[in-house]
């Protein structure tokens, strides 16, 4: 479950409040100055949030966070390789003491060593309705070189601009698959730290009109949730990818004919016969 430390916006009420919103990226005139930092094209990160003795929020009586964002992961996951991915999770089970759970800096430091074009933080929650989509509520600084080393507390900062992309592609296409979004900011751990674009996705119950709202633990909910992420990645690869340069194949040069060693050079023509002097005409 993520602390909101800024109030959220509810996008629920049409595809026009996200463009509203700044981005989020159309209309934002320093998004398209910003240079794209190397990243694996094809690789995403799952951090399902928490595990082993870390439970996270108490869904239900019988079902803490935990459990659902590492069965959310893993019914992403296969997705995701499906469109060709390859998908890192920071865990792949509920931990235990002989397999302890990662820090947040160790899955910090998983992403940012992976070069993820995404990562993506799952969390949980029973509050709300549909997807809550987060990003660092740092300030954005575009002044830092990709390259150079940035602050660990700050990192993000570099790469937000390319975060409030993503976080706008993933709430368009669920806004599309009729799964509410919510965008806002919260500096949940570890957000901050990470060099690529980030974005924390905390699944809360759908709300269903004239009906009681659809719970997280509902296989079908969270399959739909799933693919419509999926979707969003796939475009996120085809806009952020630069496209592959085409080289222009050399042209061969042409390959002269062998001479064999041993043939001789043809003889040269004899000179013509010089003709035959007239009469009287001095020898």
């Amino acid at each position: 479950m993520i602390q909101i430390r800024q109030p959220a916006t509810n996008l629920r009420r049409s595809a026009l409040a996200l463009a509203t919103l700044g981005l989020i990226g159309s209309f934002n005139p320093h998004l398209g100055a910003q240079t794209t930092p190397t990243f694996n094209h094809n690789v995403i990160v799952l951090d399902p949030a928490h595990g082993g003795a870390d439970t996270g929020a108490r869904i239900s009586d019988r079902l803490p966070e935990k459990d659902v964002t590492l069965a959310f992961a893993q019914r992403l996951r296969p997705l995701l390789a499906a469109a060709g991915f390859t998908v890192i999770s920071t865990r792949d089970a509920d931990l235990t003491e002989t397999a302890p759970n990662l820090t947040t800096e160790q899955r910090a430091g998983i992403a940012n060593h992976a070069r993820a074009l995404a990562c993506i933080l799952i969390h949980a929650t029973p509050s709300g309705y549909g997807v809550h989509l987060y990003t660092s509520s740092l300030p954005a600084d575009e002044s830092a070189e990709p390259a150079t080393t940035l602050p660990w507390d700050s990192a993000q900062s570099t790469y937000l601009t390319l975060s409030l992309r993503l976080a706008n592609e993933l709430g368009v296409t669920l806004l599309h698959a009729d799964i509410p979004p919510t965008l806002s900011h919260a500096s949940t751990r570890p957000i901050d730290n990470l060099t690529c674009p980030a974005v924390a996705l905390e699944l809360a119950p759908l709300e269903v009109p004239d009906a009681k709202p659809t719970p997280l633990s509902d296989n079908n909910y969270q399959q739909r949730t799933a693919q419509a992420i999926t979707e969003a990645l796939i475009s996120w690869r085809s806009h952020e990818a630069p496209p592959s340069p085409t080289a222009t194949p050399a042209t061969k040069p042409a390959t002269p004919k062998p001479t064999s060693p041993t043939a001789k050079p043809p003889a040269p023509k004899p000179a013509p016969a010089p003709a035959p002097a007239a009469p009287g005409a001095p020898r």
